[in-house]
């Protein structure tokens, strides 16, 4: 039986305890919340209006300038990909007190920079998870052309053999740990490199393996 480098990229997130639900089931990921949402929220941090008053347009106008504002900041750090009009509500509280940060002077309040820090450091440490998938399957894609480029792997990569599964695994995790704020786990790279000289030692049947695809 094969396995996939997707289900594989899961496993070495999963190992690395970076994603344990996959990005559809996780609506705090998934689901946008619009700029002006986050504008008027910020205006209530600030305590300029009660929760349930409605902004005038200045006001309004003036915190959607300021969203725009955190989210250019953040895109010139290189931090997000989504567009400015909405955000994931996973960062919406981040966006709402980063507004409000950078709005205080104009309502004669003071804000604190290491709390801005602090706030997108959060987003940029969130963002990271949000691309994960992507960023293990690449590095499983690199752990496989490194074992075709030594002569190990005998298969592609559509019909990576469970065999190697957990070697796969490992050394995924290893080669993304440093993105996640971890070190790689140099005795599961032993480990890894053990096994996988093991399996390619074995004579081979010559026939070829199929992928199952479901």
């Amino acid at each position: 039986m094969a396995v996939t480098v997707s289900t594989l990229a899961e496993r070495a997130l999963r190992r690395l305890n970076v994603r344990i639900v996959p990005l559809d089931d996780s609506p705090t990921m998934t689901e946008m919340v619009p700029a002006a949402t986050i504008a008027t929220a910020a205006l209530i941090e600030m305590a300029v209006i009660a929760a349930d008053e409605t902004p005038s347009a200045a006001d309004q106008a003036l915190l959607v300038e300021k969203v725009a504002a955190v989210h250019a900041a953040l895109d010139a750090q290189g931090v997000v990909w989504w567009s400015g009009s909405a955000v994931p509500r996973a960062f919406a509280e981040e966006y709402t007190k980063l507004a409000a940060a950078y709005a205080a002077s104009s309502f004669g309040l003071t804000t604190d920079p290491a709390v801005v820090l602090m706030l997108e450091g959060r987003v940029r440490k969130g963002a990271a998870v949000l691309s994960s998938h992507d960023i293990a399957t690449e590095a499983v894609m690199a752990v496989h052309n490194s074992l075709v480029a030594r002569g190990m792997a005998r298969w592609t990569s559509q019909d990576i053999p469970e065999t190697v599964a957990l070697p796969y695994e490992m050394l995924a995790a290893a080669e993304i740990a440093p993105k996640f704020g971890q070190e790689a786990n140099a005795a599961e790279l032993a480990i890894a490199m053990r096994q996988l000289a093991i399996v390619t030692a074995l004579p081979t049947s010559g026939e070829r393996i199929y992928a199952e695809y479901y």
